[in-house]
């Protein structure tokens, strides 16, 4: 990766408002400078800035500084600007979603102060403080039998039916799944090739329930997307090749299309919960943690520990299991023999 050349700052032009400085590096060449920085760097992990993070940084950024033409305005009414951008933009969303994007503009601000052209970055964020997120909800692990019926339900698309075995059997991100191509797939060894969050290459592991569906889906289809939408794409150049099925020219599944498809069918659930319920359910089977990494993806042990707390059905299951075995107690060969040769009474 080449290196940045050096960005000077804009002499102050003397149209500014009182007490406002407009002198500072252009907002667009530090942003642009900080995002070749940020695709290059590498993480705890030793990997590179996966692409997805970059592109999420890529979209959000010029949003949030919308406005603010040198850095030097952020000293004055540029910050509220920014405060504003960020309120306007992400104010209304999930407090994660606000949390995240709050977080990205802290990044940029925390490199253009390491250049030496933001004198101080924490205080450009001041008073714009990190919504609060809510303990995740347990209630997301859904029931193991309200599962299977879910994927066996014949009245439902077997489109849909096979994505939701799969996403349930693979404890996968539906990302990750939706981007399969059917050359992706093991099939022999029930295994599928995939790029994790992060950028990491990775194997997705299924069971022999969605390999079946697998087989039914697919038919004689040998190219193109797993998983399909009912829309037809236009032979213009405007979807990617990879995300249209050859044959039929069917478009690649959207996150957006399965997600709704999963609500209705089930009034409420996104496809995350049945990657929680897989995880939560392995660990109450006795998985260890590595096989709950090996199988989710996780790289560090300390986010499996929601996974690995059991379910109120898993515990209720336990509990019957331990009733039924106190009523079906039998005595030990020394205990009748006692009771036999009446030692029992003593």
């Amino acid at each position: 990766m080449g290196t940045d050349r050096h960005l000077t700052a804009v002499p102050d032009d003397g149209g500014a408002a009182a007490g406002e400085a407009t002198s500072g590096v252009p907002t667009a060449e530090a942003l642009a400078s900080f995002l070749r920085h940020l695709a290059g760097r590498r993480g705890r992990s030793g990997r590179i800035t996966s692409p997805e993070t970059v592109r999420s940084y890529t979209s959000a950024l010029p949003t949030a500084f919308a406005g603010i033409v040198h850095l030097g305005e952020l000293a004055g009414g540029g910050r509220e600007r920014l405060h504003t951008n960020i309120r306007t933009a992400w104010g209304s969303k999930a407090p994660a979603t606000f949390n995240a994007k709050r977080a990205a503009v802290g990044s940029a601000l925390a490199y253009f102060g390491a250049q030496g052209w933001l004198d101080d970055p924490a205080a450009v964020l001041a008073g714009l403080t990190r919504e609060h997120q809510p303990k995740p909800d347990d209630t997301r692990v859904r029931d193991r039998a309200r599962i299977d019926r879910l994927i066996a339900d014949k009245r439902r698309p077997l489109d849909d039916r096979t994505l939701w075995s799969m996403l349930y059997a693979t404890a996968a991100r539906a990302e990750e799944v939706l981007r399969l191509n059917i050359e992706d797939l093991d099939r022999a060894n029930r295994r599928a090739r995939t790029i994790r969050k992060g950028g990491k290459a990775d194997e997705l592991l299924y069971d022999v329930r969605t390999a079946r569906m697998l087989g039914q889906l697919l038919g004689r289809r040998t190219t193109g997307p797993i998983f399909l939408s009912a829309r037809v794409a236009a032979d213009d150049g405007t979807v990617l090749a990879r995300d249209v099925d050859p044959a039929s020219r069917r478009r690649r599944m959207t996150y957006r299309t399965a997600e709704r498809h999963l609500d209705t069918a089930t009034g409420g659930w996104d496809p995350h919960d049945l990657r929680h319920s897989r995880l939560t359910h392995a660990g109450e089977d006795g998985a260890t943690e590595a096989d709950l990494m090996n199988l989710s993806g996780h790289e560090d042990r300390r986010t499996l520990q929601r996974y690995l707390k059991p379910s109120k059905e898993g515990t209720h299951r336990r509990l019957d299991d331990l009733d039924n075995q106190r009523r079906n107690w039998t005595p030990t060969a020394d205990e009748l023999d006692a009771r036999m040769t009446g030692r029992g009474n003593d």
